[in-house]
């Protein structure tokens, strides 16, 4: 006997159930049909006004897209020219180094090759020795 009046309980909630879905769509096809104009010109005219409006949005979001793209396209030209800027003057801080060491390492073959006098070349020769014994 319970088992039978669950049942019928259960089977009349699906009812209902099906009964507010109907409802519903129901409604949803009356606000429809309230909303949709009569004849076919009303449903034109309105279509267009629509379709204005939706191309002078558009427009307005291209306008601002284009601004934005634009203004991110100066500031990364900024930014590039700064980078050119500071790398110019790590370039020539390098350069001048480069050309100090150059100038240095030079300045040391010059004195490698050029001809020792007599006492240095002894001075050298002794040392020499003395680090081979």
């Amino acid at each position: 006997m319970a088992a039978k009046k669950k049942a019928r309980k259960k089977a009349a909630r699906k009812k209902t159930a099906r009964k507010k879905v109907t409802a519903r769509a129901k409604s949803a096809m009356q606000r429809l049909e309230k909303d949709l104009p009569p004849n076919l010109r009303q449903y034109s005219q309105r279509v267009r006004k629509g379709l204005g409006q939706l191309e002078r949005q558009i427009d307005r979001a291209e306008a601002r897209t284009r601004r934005r793209f634009t203004r991110l396209l100066r500031d990364a030209s900024h930014q590039l020219g700064r980078i050119e800027a500071e790398g110019e003057r790590r370039w020539k801080k390098l350069t001048r180094q480069a050309r100090g060491d150059a100038v240095k390492l030079l300045h040391r073959l010059e004195k490698e090759v050029q001809p020792k006098s007599r006492a240095k070349r002894k001075k050298t020769a002794r040392k020499k020795a003395a680090a081979r014994a």
